[in-house]
């Protein structure tokens, strides 16, 4: 990581004291720290796509507003299912939700597992949680730790997690993970839902050592994300961890839904139909209406006869035998208009054509040139494949020349050596170890963590030497004043 985005300083953990989380005139500073934080976040999210964990991104409100009950008093940035995944959800967990508990609590983020980043005034810490209130996958959960196996593979995944990583529901009950059994687990979620507050697995860093590693707390709070991956994979329902069999509630789900969406059809079509029948009859009755008022108006009248003189007069009758005077006028301004309207349509069609013809020209052109540049140089690719293919020759040593002599070997594992790590969340990482239990796995420093690794993940770094200084200079030299 070149340039670490959050580099966390006091200023940014003075901004959530308690005296200032209900006023706006310290949104400004906590809209710093979430920007910092979401431009962070952008590598942890490409990192768990690497594992497989595809997730959206979003940081809590750093303003006084409804969703956080008008206090500030932290920083969240989640890590969750997208937006179709949770809208599928919601459509489930939402059924038995008041309208009082919608308007109490507004927030989605209790329904749903997640991994996040949290800051507040004393601390930042990184963790997995899940609230009572996301139902689907408590009771995945659940389901998990009733099944021997299952539970045993989650438990797993808890004790391969660093020292420093905790397990409860709060601050006072946290317990190390590693210590993690199938019969606590089980304690803890009843108990979380039974104190409506969420399970919480994580790291907490304390505000004075954060500020003191600030340069180096951002990458191990990204490793910290990635060691939580798995914990996430095992308990958050995902139709690959379907423990619960929710593919046939979500299927009995969207029925209803298309049921319901073909009700409200069809009583809308049977609405459109009886307003069309209501129309129809009031045009029958009001010509109805019109006929009696015409025979009343020829009862009434004593000079109609019948015949043409009795029929109702219209333009045909007042002006039959005449031709208007702007008769011949208004055919040839229709003529004039037809005319404008073809020349549009017909100038189009020359258009396109010469358009593709255009196109088709420069095709041809654009594949005889390649064809051409394919005949002049026909081993180009092939020359090209060999060179890449060729191992690079050794460099021939002159006699007298000094030979720079071969590196050392690479040392043995052991205490104080400097490793690498080659798999897992924390491949790639360079770490100290700290010591070796001799069945197979040792305990690795890296940086503010230390986790137990197998010596088969590990690799000896080979320390560079040092670079040898110039014998001579290029430069020329100064030339002595005279006296």
């Amino acid at each position: 990581m070149s340039h670490p985005p959050l580099l966390l300083a006091a200023r940014d953990f003075d901004a959530y004291a308690p005296e200032k989380a209900t006023s706006n005139a310290y949104s400004r500073p906590r809209l710093e720290v979430k920007q910092r934080a979401l431009a962070w976040a952008r590598a942890v999210v490409a990192r768990l796509g690497e594992l497989g964990i595809a997730v959206d991104v979003h940081g809590s409100d750093e303003h006084p507003t409804l969703r956080n009950k008008k206090r500030v008093d932290c920083q969240w940035v989640f890590f969750w299912r997208d937006q179709g995944a949770r809208d599928e959800l919601d459509r489930l967990q939402g059924r038995g939700r008041s309208i009082a508990a919608e308007i109490d609590d507004p927030s989605p983020f209790t329904r749903h597992a997640f991994l996040a980043l949290r800051l507040d005034s004393g601390a930042v810490e990184v963790c997995f949680a899940v609230h009572p209130e996301a139902q689907v996958d408590v009771e995945n959960l659940r389901a998990r730790l009733a099944d021997e196996e299952a539970a045993a593979e989650l438990t797993g995944a808890l004790r391969a997690l660093p020292e420093q990583f905790a397990l409860g529901v709060s601050p006072e009950d946290r317990v190390a993970a590693s210590s993690a059994t199938p019969e606590a687990l089980r304690a803890f979620v009843e108990r979380a839902a039974a104190g409506q507050v969420p399970l919480w697995i994580g790291w907490s860093v304390s505000r004075e050592t954060a500020i003191e590693h600030s340069a180096l707390l951002d990458e191990q709070l990204e490793d910290a994300i990635a060691a939580l991956a798995p914990i996430y994979r095992l308990v958050a329902w995902s139709r690959d961890n379907d423990r619960i069999a929710l593919d046939r509630r979500l299927e009995s789900a969207e029925q209803e839904r298309a049921l319901a969406h073909a009700e409200a059809e069809a009583q809308t079509e049977r609405w459109r139909s009886e307003q069309d029948a209501a129309r129809r009859s009031a045009a029958e009755q009001a010509r109805a209406r019109a006929v009696v008022h015409l025979e009343n108006t020829r009862e009434r009248s004593p000079g109609a006869g019948r015949g043409a003189s009795a029929r109702k007069p219209s333009l045909d009758t007042l002006f039959a035998g005449k031709k208007p005077a702007g008769a011949v006028a208004t055919a040839s301004t229709s003529a004039t208009l037809e005319s404008a309207r073809e020349r549009p349509a017909a100038t189009l069609e020359s258009a396109r054509e010469r358009s593709a013809a255009t196109l088709e020209s420069a095709r041809e052109r654009s594949a005889a040139t390649l064809e051409s540049a394919r005949e002049r140089s026909p081993t180009s690719a092939s020359t090209t494949a060999s060179a890449r293919r060729t191992p690079p020759s050794r460099p021939v040593v002159a006699e007298g020349e000094r030979v720079t002599p071969a590196p050392a070997a690479p040392p043995s594992l052991e205490k104080g050596v400097k490793v690498r790590v080659l798999s897992g969340p924390f491949a790639d990482k360079v770490g100290v170890i700290g010591e070796l239990d001799g069945r197979g796995s040792a305990r690795v420093l890296l940086g503010l963590l230390s986790t137990r690794l197998d010596v088969a993940d590990l690799e000896p770094v080979i320390e560079g030497r040092e670079r040898p200084s110039l014998q001579s200079s290029h430069r020329r030299p100064l030339t002595p004043k005279a006296r």
